[in-house]
């Protein structure tokens, strides 16, 4: 077991990476391990309002690489970190990188032919297996681990007894074009409820109203941090969220189970690591299933009810601070013996 973490790179109160950080910082200080932050560059707004220090965390100059000698280096989806890792290699013990994607930056392939990266670290396994042939054909010392993440649920507080005056749905993502299926307003205009509909989608710009259209006027759009995005898991009852990407583990699926929301999503990659379909929310294969199961959502609100809950049991028993520690505990001792 290891003593010490070097993170290259800073948790922040937005984005999947950094926020994936800062989740697994709370697992890690939780088994005794002291965290060290090496920021790649000033810290913004939102990185400065976590307060790392404050929460035990040492926090380095930015790219104090000399701070790393000797230690076991991790890194975040940090592009700096990837360009910078032939001078981090010199003095780290070790040095691991999470990709949170499910394809290969083209400096993750760079650093991985020269070998400068000792361990691949992946949340699950379908996003590996999507990158592992391209990256053996690289370099074949490709060593793997496999770790399945914390989720801080306690920072999103369960919601029940929402206004059901009216079925309120929403959808949480980046401002990104690919995380838009082109039919998603589509879905929305055609399911159907037993009350009026209110939609609220955070992360929407002007770009991807050119691919899906213009939303009514009974659908509210922001772009991505205007609102917090808990009070729109306070205001609605699922979320309903088409893609054209292949996500890897979607925070936002962690966030609206450990909310309340019940989650309406694609049946492919990560959405299926985390949703039992029709047992804690719906897995659909095209945009005719999404407006069923949507559909069906708002005419039945006990079984959504039912379905909410066991998401929440479902998030606790599988994505909780016990069984994380478990999972860290095994690859911190593979790290300990390098």
């Amino acid at each position: 077991m290891i003593k010490n973490l070097y993170v290259v790179g800073y948790p922040s109160r937005v984005g999947g990476a950094d926020t994936e950080l800062d989740h697994q910082i709370h697992c890690w200080q939780a088994l005794g391990v002291e965290v060290h932050l090496v920021p790649t560059g000033p810290l913004d707004a939102n990185s400065l309002a976590m307060r790392m220090d404050r929460r035990g965390c040492v926090v380095h100059p930015p790219c104090d690489w000399n701070a790393c000698r000797g230690q076991h280096v991790i890194s975040y989806c940090n592009g700096e970190f990837l360009s910078s890792l032939e001078q981090i290699k010199r003095v780290a013990r070790t040095t691991t990188f999470v990709n949170c994607m499910c394809w290969l930056f083209e400096k993750e392939k760079q650093a991985h032919a020269r070998g400068w990266i000792d361990y691949f670290l992946y949340q699950t396994d379908h996003a590996r297996l999507r990158v592992q042939d391209e990256l053996l054909r690289i370099n074949s010392a490709f060593r793997w681990q496999h770790v399945r993440p914390y989720f801080h649920a306690a920072e999103f507080p369960f919601f029940s007894g929402r206004d059901t005056a009216r079925f309120r749905f929403g959808r949480v993502s980046r401002e990104d074009c690919d995380k838009f299926h082109r039919s998603q307003l589509w879905v929305y205009e055609t399911m159907v409820a037993p009350v009026l509909k209110e939609g609220h989608v955070l992360g929407m710009n002007d770009e991807i109203r050119k691919k899906c259209g213009k939303e009514p006027n009974w659908i509210t759009c922001h772009r991505a941090g205007a609102v917090p995005v808990k009070d729109v898991y306070r205001r609605i009852e699922c979320v309903i969220q088409m893609s054209d990407t292949y996500e890897n583990l979607p925070r936002v699926g962690f966030e609206a189970m450990a909310s309340g929301c019940l989650l309406i999503v694609d049946n492919r990659g990560g959405w299926k690591e985390l949703v039992q379909h029709k047992q804690t929310g719906f897995l659909c294969d095209d945009e005719r299933e999404f407006v069923y199961f949507a559909s069906r959502a708002a005419f039945e609100p006990e079984e959504r009810r039912q379905m909410t809950l066991a998401a929440r049991r479902w998030l606790d028993e599988h994505w909780g601070l016990e069984s994380a520690k478990r999972e860290w505990t095994s690859f911190f001792e593979v790290l300990a013996k390098h």
